[in-house]
């Protein structure tokens, strides 16, 4: 117990200050907006119970909503990823996948393209959902479109960086 409870700090304060002293400094424009804190709903491991994903991503949501002062935008969106996230395994790495495996989702563990689709599709959900709740305007929908392309790029090379730095020590040697 007390090494998940220091697993999970280390990520959180991981995700919370990259984002902040990173990611936040480094915006281009309106429609680059990397998101790489969902990195740690999306990379907790596979087997992880639906209802602590779900706490684990309001509090992280909560998290970035007090240090950036957006009123709830990040907590609703991190909860509906967090909520979807079983279903969105299920979807791309296969339910036979999801009932099997026990670590952190990678690479290593799952291949390029179903981490990949994986990824791609919980980013997706997290950028719709966050960019369609801070325009609240069905007539900026190509704006909200343009944004999830670009930050959801960007936030998906995001974490796929961090998934490989977390799992570089884990590798065989060949």
């Amino acid at each position: 117990m007390r090494n998940l409870l220091t697993y999970l700090g280390v990520w959180l304060v991981a995700a919370v200050v990259m984002q902040l002293f990173l990611l936040d400094s480094v915006r281009l424009g309106v429609w680059f907006a990397p998101m790489a804190y969902v990195a740690f709903v999306v990379l907790l491991p596979v087997n992880t119970k639906p209802v602590v994903v779900l706490l684990l991503g309001f509090l992280l949501g909560a998290f970035m909503d007090v240090f950036e002062g957006t009123q709830g935008l990040h907590t609703a969106a991190t909860l509906v990823t967090a909520y979807t996230r079983q279903w969105v395994m299920r979807l791309t790495i296969g339910k036979e996948a999801v009932e099997e495996e026990t670590g952190m989702p990678s690479v290593k563990l799952l291949g390029g393209v179903k981490f990949l689709r994986y990824v791609t599709m919980a980013v997706a959900v997290q950028c719709v959902v966050f960019f369609a709740l801070e325009a609240l305007d069905w007539g900026e929908w190509v704006e909200v479109a343009a944004k999830v392309g670009v930050s959801g790029a960007v936030t998906v090379g995001a974490v796929w960086a961090v998934a490989e730095v977390f799992t570089a020590r884990t590798r065989k040697k060949v």
